[in-house]
């Protein structure tokens, strides 16, 4: 028994070498043992440097005067003022009232050239009140007067009351030539819803019927 199991066990030993040896000379899978490297990601776009734009050097100043360099020119004094130009200076500059500096100005206009006339009406309708405002009916109805002053007055009384405007326009628009003839008649006819024609006698009525009636509806309510 012992002889019959020799010879097997040698014959597994031999073929166990021949199978470590085949193993043994087969070409081992290479593996690389280096580390996966991730890619990094590229860094955001940077937005491109701007540069500071250089500051403006400053030109050397030539001495002159920026007015009338290079010309040796001087500026011109002012011109004088006007004799009436002094006058009505004068008047303001007073120690005189409202009323009687307007007056003195009114006095004034007829005689002075046109450049002069409307300011000194601005001036004296400046100072004058409603209740004084029969000073300048003179003017008013003075058809020498240049257009631009009767614009004056005209634009002057239409910013006075109803009591002291109604009848002037009344007057002006029976005025034959007066600027503001025309204009003066419609308004009439706003005011009194009415239109009379050239019956100025209906006009006088309607109107100091419209006049009662305003006075009464302004008047402050007795207590």
């Amino acid at each position: 028994m012992k002889n019959w199991m020799l010879p097997t066990m040698a014959a597994l030993v031999v073929a166990l070498c021949v199978g470590v040896g085949l193993f043994l000379q087969s070409s081992p899978v290479s593996v690389d043992p280096s580390p996966v490297v991730k890619p990094e990601s590229a860094p955001a776009p940077q937005p491109p440097a701007v540069e500071p734009e250089p500051e403006a050097v400053p030109k050397p100043l030539s001495g002159k005067s920026s007015v009338d360099a290079g010309k040796g020119k001087a500026k011109p004094a002012p011109a004088p003022l006007a004799p009436w130009e002094i006058k009505i200076d004068q008047l303001l500059t007073s120690n005189l009232g409202e009323t009687e500096t307007a007056q003195n100005i009114i006095n004034m206009v007829p005689t002075l050239p046109p450049e002069g006339q409307v300011g000194a009406i601005l001036h004296a309708t400046n100072l004058l009140v409603d209740k004084e405002y029969q000073r300048l009916m003179p003017l008013v109805r003075n058809l020498r007067l240049p257009q631009e002053v009767h614009d004056v007055l005209m634009t002057d009384l239409m910013n006075r009351e109803n009591k002291v405007k109604l009848p002037v326009l009344l007057e002006m628009a029976r005025m034959v030539g007066h600027p503001h003839q025309e204009e003066a008649q419609t308004d009439l006819q706003i005011f009194l819803d009415a239109d009379y024609g050239a019956d100025w006698n209906k006009w006088g009525t309607a109107l100091n019927e419209f006049l009662k009636k305003d006075a009464a509806e302004t008047q402050p309510a007795a207590n």
